[in-house]
């Protein structure tokens, strides 16, 4: 059986405790076996490898709990075409070269048989949550389903957990209920083929608040803020006023009260099978979501630092939903990178200030999404969050609150499961190694034994 020894680093176990400096962690097989005060190496005897941990921070590979595009199969819960499978694969490197080991896919209509190919083709454990109840799936179908084989359709949300699945999620989407997804595929797309010109995903997000408001209301129109978005994106004279909301309600609303109520509907069965429900949380469910966790279903709150929120709406309703017993979950979005329909960092800070987040996530931000660590390294900088609690938000937390997502994983403990991060201390987001298992697939920042998928 091989035996390593991460040497002399920092640990941060997982469990929000304290940093334990100067510790040697034995990996025996796939498995934490012991950990120890550092001691001198040639102390070991023979053993298969000595990692030179000193000087880095050693984590739990981190659990990501809200992937898109980490399966092959239909993307996204609205049934859109798949990415071809080399951009699955590269999706994944990107997670693991940030430090993830385990991520759930909430695409929501991947089989049983696509998930256990990609899991085989990557080491990076993947997991499967699945939308496919019938409300979600008639939400798909009106708002895409480009990618909806027979077997997607007919692989039902109770197949699935009896085939493996963990979660049901991603409820609603930002594709179904008039969120980020229409503001970066749909609308943009339409804008496209009928004036022949480009807009930015904040431009369309802008027509689409301006025609039906952050609650997604036909009662909000306001047509002298659309004339200001059209002008904005440079389609003066391209459209009108009428022609903008018909646009974007042709888009949004077709499914948007079916997706709606596939909310309650999804709480129903995952309360019926035993696994929790990963909600889309935004400002146009926020009611909805309030309301399912009343019920006593496991809730897990999906992105409630979602850009439709104001931010004390956004502060008051987790709250709220904690008060329910809600899981509250917070992504990192393109929050510091992209910034496409993010404006920047305050709201997650103020949730984090709040003491309301319970996960970290990263969404999909339209493929542009902020590592974890970068947003834990940014958080804790800013002070708004202790390193400890952070850590145990991206990797105990998780394994907890989807008790099928990562067994025995997600602290650094004897008898779990050797998946470990070794990271800059002074910039989280440098990961140098990951290990998955006990075995290193991570190198000095590179992927090992093959060629990356990412670029």
């Amino acid at each position: 059986m091989r035996t390593t020894i991460l040497h002399g680093g920092t640990l941060i176990d997982g469990q929000g405790t304290d940093p334990r400096h100067g510790v040697d962690i034995v990996i025996e097989g796939d498995a934490v076996r012991e950990i120890v005060p550092s001691r001198p190496a040639d102390a070991y005897g023979t053993v298969d490898e000595i990692v030179d941990a000193v000087g880095t921070l050693v984590i739990p590979g981190l659990i990501n709990n809200h992937t898109h595009g980490t399966a092959y199969g239909p993307l996204f819960p609205s049934g859109h075409a798949g990415l071809p499978h080399r951009q699955v694969l590269a999706n994944l490197d990107r997670h693991l070269l940030e430090g993830t080991t385990t991520v759930l896919c909430v695409d929501g209509f991947v089989t049983a048989e696509a998930l256990a190919d990609t899991d085989g083709a990557h080491p990076v454990n993947v997991k499967l949550a699945s939308c496919n109840t019938p409300s979600c799936l008639r939400a798909a179908t009106i708002a895409d389903g480009g990618g909806l084989a027979a077997a997607n359709r007919a692989f039902t949300a109770r197949h699935a957990v009896a085939a493996g699945a963990v979660a049901l999620g991603e409820i609603g989407a930002g594709h179904t209920l008039g969120g980020g997804g229409t503001s970066y595929m749909y609308i943009p797309a339409e804008v496209q083929r009928r004036t022949g010109q480009t807009i930015t995903p904040r431009q369309a997000n802008a027509l689409k608040i301006a025609v039906l408001g952050r609650h997604i209301a036909v009662s909000a129109f306001d047509p002298a803020a659309v004339e200001v978005a059209l002008a904005d994106a440079g389609l003066l004279g391209s459209l009108t006023v009428e022609d903008a909301r018909a646009i974007v309600s042709d888009i949004v609303l077709p499914a948007f009260d079916v997706a709606l109520h596939g909310l309650a509907e999804a709480a129903d069965q995952a309360r019926a099978v035993g696994v929790p429900v990963l909600v889309h949380n935004a400002a146009a469910s926020m009611t909805q979501v309030a309301a399912i966790a009343k019920t006593g279903v496991t809730l897990i709150a999906g992105h409630s630092n979602h850009s439709s929120f104001e931010l004390r709406e956004a502060v008051e309703h987790a709250e709220r939903l904690k008060e329910l017993g809600a899981v509250v979950d917070v992504s990192t979005l393109d929050t510091f990178g992209a910034q496409r329909l993010t404006t920047g960092p305050e709201l997650l800070y103020a949730m984090f200030a709040a003491g309301v987040v319970d996960t970290i996530s990263t969404d999909y931000a339209g493929g542009h999404h902020d590592p974890i660590l970068l947003a834990i390294d940014r958080s804790t900088k800013a002070g708004v969050v202790r390193l400890p609690a952070a850590v145990a938000m991206a990797t105990a937390n998780v394994a907890d609150a989807i008790p099928g997502v990562a067994p025995r994983r997600g602290r650094v403990v004897p008898g779990a499961i050797a998946d470990l991060v070794l990271t800059d201390p002074a910039r989280l987001h440098r990961v140098g190694t990951v290990m998955i298992g006990g075995d290193i697939v991570v190198r000095d920042g590179r992927r090992v034994g093959e060629e990356s998928h990412y670029r």
